[in-house]
């Protein structure tokens, strides 16, 4: 009788540690947790094998891994790989004020990374914050304002209305499809709005004799024609969203058309400007306060035309591959400069305070000749190299149509519109992760 009672109190004992290990929960309440967690309290952090050692034999889901974490963060104590990991982090923060130290897993040996999966999970995801739905509208905000930041800069490179002149003719000569060279989703919503949803008028106060039951029969009538006529509206709006994509050409071709004529024609005059502002440039010179004013309204008119046109992104990626191309050809030939200048003992800082702003000055070297003994020295000993320099950097102005410092503002906008959309949407993947 003995043994059976004990097999019954062991199977239920097994029950329980089956019911215990389905809910997949710590229990924070038991002993030897307790024990755990007080330690932990008292050292400031808990170890990635201390919390497998809390979590149940069987596997667990990465939401309730996730509550464990919360809860043990909340507590105050800091997740580590190791008690030595610990230590020396405890004496980077005594040596380094407020520095936010992170556990620097990616040091931690190759088979770490997969022996475990449950610590591997730990130590990628416990770091990702979740998103709100405030979190992702603005992040969806930073993505759509670095990519803005991205499509100002190249509409301000003559370079992007050269190439949108080339398309607009091989458009025209049909070589190319509409949808080649823009977003067609995105210009039609621009071009057709979805109609705004039409107020609702209020019901008129019944009559005492309308609540009849004639009169009821009636509303349901009304309310059953009324229901018929919202969803045809619904089923005409989905037939206009399912427009095929030559259909959407069809519409769009001849507005587009018509768009890049007008670019092109301010374009010719504002390419005319363009050409005299360099060779002002190259003489020392700029423009007449009549001749500037008109150059930054048609550049302003262009753009704003150029932003009606939602590019796609393959060709927005062209333009800007051209654009960091030119710019590294440029950044190597300043570079030559620099060294040229530093190995006669002209310091760098110098050097580019006296460069930048002045690319084009055609007596540049012998206005900086007489900075210094070393600026003389530098002059003198590379002068010919120094213009042979020179002379490229002017060939390549000439062919972007501004002032090299111009070009420069403008690669910079670019890349940070483009950092900018980068980091927004890494963290946006890496928050959806997080949800898998």
């Amino acid at each position: 009788m003995a043994s059976a009672k004990q097999k019954n109190t062991q199977s239920e004992r097994d029950n329980d540690d089956e019911k215990d290990n389905d809910s997949g929960l710590v229990d924070f309440n038991a002993t030897d947790v307790k024990k755990v967690l007080k330690r932990a309290q008292k050292r400031g952090f808990i170890t990635h094998d201390e919390i497998n050692a809390l979590l149940p034999n069987d596997e667990m889901t990465s939401d309730q891994i996730e509550d464990v974490m919360s809860q043990i963060s909340e507590m105050g104590i800091a997740v580590v790989e190791t008690e030595e990991e610990a230590e020396e982090q405890g004496k980077a923060l005594t040596k380094i004020e407020d520095r936010k130290v992170v556990a620097k897993k990616g040091n931690a040996r190759g088979s770490d990374r997969t022996d475990d999966p449950v610590r591997m999970y730990l130590r990628e995801m416990g770091a990702v914050e979740l998103l709100s739905r405030e979190g992702e509208i603005a992040i969806a905000k930073r993505i759509e304002a670095g990519r803005d930041a991205m499509i100002r800069g190249l509409c301000e490179s003559p370079l992007t209305f050269e190439a949108m002149m080339v398309w607009r003719d091989e458009l025209i000569n049909e070589r190319i499809l509409l949808r080649d060279l823009i977003d067609l989703e995105a210009t039609y919503g621009a071009e057709n709005p979805p109609p705004e949803p039409k107020p609702v008028e209020k019901e008129e106060e019944p009559e005492a004799k309308a609540k009849t039951r004639r009169g009821e029969v009636d509303e349901v009538e009304a309310e059953r024609e009324r229901q018929q006529k919202e969803a045809e509206e619904e089923e005409d709006e989905d037939d206009a969203a399912a427009m095929s994509m030559s259909a959407m050409e069809a519409e769009l071709r001849d507005g587009v058309l018509a768009k890049l004529d007008e670019i092109a024609d301010g374009f010719g005059r504002y390419r005319k400007l363009q050409d005299k502002l360099v060779s002002r440039r190259m003489e020392g010179k700029e423009l007449t306060p009549k001749a500037q004013s008109e150059y930054d309204e048609l550049s302003n008119n262009i753009v704003e035309n150029l932003k009606t046109i939602h590019i796609n992104n393959a060709r927005i990626e062209a333009l800007v591959e051209q654009l960091y191309a030119i710019n590294k050809k440029l950044m190597g030939l300043e570079g030559k400069l620099m060294r040229l200048a530093d190995a006669h003992g002209v310091p760098r800082k110098e050097f580019l305070e006296n460069y930048f702003g002045r690319e084009l000055e055609p007596d540049w070297t012998d206005k900086v000749k007489d900075i210094s003994a070393k600026w003389k020295r530098f002059i003198d000993s590379k002068e010919a190299d120094i213009e042979e320099v020179r002379a490229e950097i002017s060939e390549i102005a000439q062919e972007i149509g501004i002032p090299i410092d111009d070009y420069r503002r403008i690669v910079q906008t670019v890349q940070k519109g483009e950092r900018e959309a980068r980091i927004a949407k890494k963290e946006m993947v890496e928050a959806n992760l997080r949800l898998v």
